[in-house]
């Protein structure tokens, strides 16, 4: 679709600054600290320069002394201010001065003040449980996933990054922990309670049917392919004199027909008294998982054996080799399959997060009370590691960031000073005349 904007070749549009930022603050910290370094010094030598030529034309005009009296003020306090600016990062002109190079020398205890502010101030539970109290957290992650390009490339990214991970882990180790993992969930498990929910759900919504009617078609198939055997086990269980008139194979057939017709007529009536007495049957074995302490403990027994069997840790092992294999060696065509599959399937959730309000409240209460949780176990670790980042990089390095970051703002604070020095002196200046000459 075309937008207007479009349409209007003569109306030159501007892309917007990302996320509103003015433009200068998105330019290289460093490159703006120079900058401003530059204006500041030559502030200072536009200064000096001026106080040279007022001082030496100052008896030429009785103006000159005032320019002078500026002049050396702003000297003065663009000095001041280099020297106080400079003594947070170096000892100025390299002179052991006392209290200079703060920054370098106060480097440990910065970190820890740092450490200590971001885990009070911002890691603390009941702070971050009140900052996201009104966000949306998974429909702005569901938003944020759709847009553009977003899931494709995520999904090239996973895809492309498996066979390398895969490549990183230790097979004896993965074998031996998803056989620990699974003998230990089977163990742990109720199986019989989830079979006894899982036959209710299949029974509650008919989904049973399909199964019912694949049971009726094989005893259908059944009969037909052991009809011999079903005629010559009837025929051996009568007398001589029956089978003289040939009363056996009447009663075969009498009752092959009456077994066929009647597994024709069940599998056409939902309501035949065969499908009752099958959810019936299945409706009891329910209870009994429930209820029938033999059959929980004999199924628990069986679960216990079949867990701690050598096959099933074999079968185990080879799923996640295979798995492995067929991942780790994958062709590029499967690859982009494999990230077009994925980027699908979040495309997909984050569509059910937007349209669905109870999923997307409900991951919002869980998303919301893990960050919670993670800030409450967290906090004071993230904290700590903060101070020992700082405090593990030298001096050198402490001072780059630091003035990178703030370096900018405090040469504004050296052309203040000059300028404001300079006024400063103008109104002592003017004071004395108007005081002393009076």
């Amino acid at each position: 679709m075309q937008t207007g904007l479009r349409q209007i070749p003569m109306i030159d549009v501007k892309p917007p600054t990302p996320m509103g930022l003015n433009p200068a603050l998105t330019e290289d910290p460093m490159i703006a600290y120079r900058r401003m370094k530059r204006v500041a010094t030559g502030l200072f030598l536009g200064m000096t320069a001026l106080f040279v030529v007022a001082k030496f034309f100052e008896a030429s005009h009785p103006a000159v002394p005032f320019i002078r009296a500026f002049a050396e003020a702003a000297m003065v306090g663009a000095l001041a201010d280099w020297f106080a600016v400079t003594a947070l990062f170096r000892r100025p002109l390299g002179l052991p001065i006392p209290h200079t190079a703060i920054i370098p020398r106060s480097k440990d205890r910065i970190g820890a003040g740092l450490g200590r502010f971001i885990s009070r101030n911002f890691l603390q539970p009941d702070q971050v449980q009140r900052r996201l109290k009104d966000m949306d957290l998974a429909g702005g992650s569901a938003h944020w996933l759709t847009e553009g390009d977003r899931a494709r490339r995520i999904g090239h990214g996973i895809a492309g990054a498996v066979p390398r991970i895969l490549g990183l882990l230790n097979e004896g180790k993965i074998a031996q922990w998803l056989q620990s993992t699974l003998t230990e969930r089977l163990r742990h498990a109720d199986i019989a309670q989830l079979l006894a929910e899982g036959l209710d759900i299949l029974i509650r919504g008919g989904r049973h049917t399909a199964i019912v009617d694949l049971i009726l078609f094989h005893a259908d198939l059944a009969i037909h392919s052991e009809e011999t055997e079903f005629r010559t086990r009837v025929s051996d269980k009568m007398d001589w004199l029956p089978k003289l008139f040939s009363v056996d194979a009447a009663a075969s057939d009498a009752l092959l027909t009456a077994i066929k017709d009647t597994l024709k007529a069940a599998s056409k009536d939902p309501n035949h008294s065969i499908r009752t007495r099958i959810d019936e049957a299945l409706a009891h074995f329910a209870r009994d998982l429930r209820h029938d302490p033999n059959l929980r403990d004999q199924l628990q027994r069986w679960v216990y054996e079949v867990s701690d069997h050598q096959v099933v840790r074999n079968y185990v092992t080879q799923v996640w080799n295979d798995l492995k294999k067929s991942l780790r060696d994958q062709t590029p065509q499967e690859t982009e399959r494999l990230s077009t599959a994925i980027a699908a399937g979040l495309e997909d959730l984050a569509r059910a997060i937007e349209q669905d309000p109870e999923l997307r409240e409900s991951l919002n209460k869980r998303l919301k009370a893990w960050a919670v949780e993670l800030a409450g176990a967290q906090g004071a670790g993230v904290g700590t590691m903060v101070a020992e980042t700082i405090q593990s990089w030298d001096a050198r390095t402490v001072v780059d960031q630091i003035e990178a970051a703030v370096g900018r703002d405090l040469q504004y604070i050296r052309i203040s000073g000059t300028v404001i020095g300079g006024l400063v002196g103008l109104i002592i200046h003017s004071l004395s005349i108007w005081i002393f000459n009076n």
